[in-house]
């Protein structure tokens, strides 16, 4: 049981990993340069921060923490990573940081819809729910009145949702596999093992625009810097010191603060205002995914009529 002063505690890590989370649309349009350019030099500084965090799970995994790198799911972690990180920022500077954002947040529903043919995991009621409700939401999104540049970025939006429905995919089914191997110290390490893995792949696939396009000025580089370090790096750490503290329901509702406040952050930046009909295709998706959270934090918190 989780006491109270640490669910306090887990609450707040999360809520603050949230809002740095939430600073990337914002930071992403202040960027001048080639979107490329940009993933891989935040990606380039968020390295320290993810590598520290791999090292400190790494020692206390000690040789148990090689054996995730001898099956595909870690690896196949680190590739979604990688997507999802560098379509996200090429999105956000294509189309409105709403659109990027809320196109993103769509992932858990195909999370869902991949849980039994992957992991076998039955998908209720809810799910199917939450997946008419994003649908909703994405048609809204996608019928408004866009640039060609607006709606490619949209697209390029829908890539980015895959990327962070694979990930999550990925690392259960390797925690299932280590674990039931017994592995427990290297399903701990699993995690920090794919996300540094990715965001460094992340960067050697940016590379060849990093070094045509870097950026100008102390001002460009401080921000760089900051989206690296504090918008990628930090938040990570603190979600995975929260993790612990958190029921399953605070672990999957707290985060949902990162696409509301994202474009307002934007708004208050850039004057950049999502249409209508795109703030309430994102209002279906937050609503469809935030429905679909609660089904499986009920799922994983109450006892199965069959045991």
């Amino acid at each position: 049981m989780v006491r109270r002063g640490s669910r306090a505690v887990g609450v707040l890590l999360v809520l603050a990993a949230a809002v740095l989370w939430s600073t990337g649309g914002l930071g992403i349009k202040c960027v001048q340069g080639p979107p490329l350019a940009i993933a891989g030099w935040r990606g380039l500084f968020a390295l320290p921060v993810l590598g520290s965090m791999l090292l400190v799970r790494v020692r206390a995994a000690g040789p148990a923490a090689r054996l995730p790198l001898r099956r595909p799911w870690a690896w196949l972690g680190a590739a979604s990573y990688a997507v999802m990180v560098i379509a996200f920022v090429v999105a956000t500077k294509l189309t409105t940081a709403a659109d990027a954002i809320f196109i993103q947040y769509t992932s858990p529903v195909y999370v869902a819809l991949l849980s039994w043919p992957l992991l076998r995991e039955r998908v209720g009621w809810r799910d199917a729910v939450a997946c008419g409700g994003v649908l909703a939401g994405m048609v809204l999104i996608f019928g408004e009145g866009l640039s060609g540049a607006a709606r490619a970025g949209n697209v390029v939006a829908v890539v980015s949702s895959f990327g962070a429905a694979g990930l999550p995919l990925a690392l259960r089914a390797d925690q299932r596999a280590l674990a039931g191997e017994g592995a427990l110290l290297a399903a701990d390490a699993s995690p920090a093992l794919a996300i540094a893995i990715g965001d460094a792949a992340a960067v050697v696939a940016c590379s060849p625009a990093m070094l045509a396009s870097p950026p100008h000025g102390g001002a460009q580089w401080l921000l760089i810097a900051a989206l690296g370090l504090g918008q990628i790096g930090l938040p990570y750490v603190l979600y995975a010191l929260a993790v612990p503290r958190l029921t399953a329901l605070e672990g999957a509702l707290v985060p949902t603060l990162e696409p509301v406040l994202n474009p307002v952050w934007v708004a208050l930046g850039t004057g950049e205002i999502p249409g209508r009909l795109a703030a309430v295709g994102g209002a279906c998706v937050l609503g469809a995914v935030l429905f679909q959270s609660l089904g499986a934090s009920t799922r994983e918190t109450t006892p199965s009529r069959d045991q």
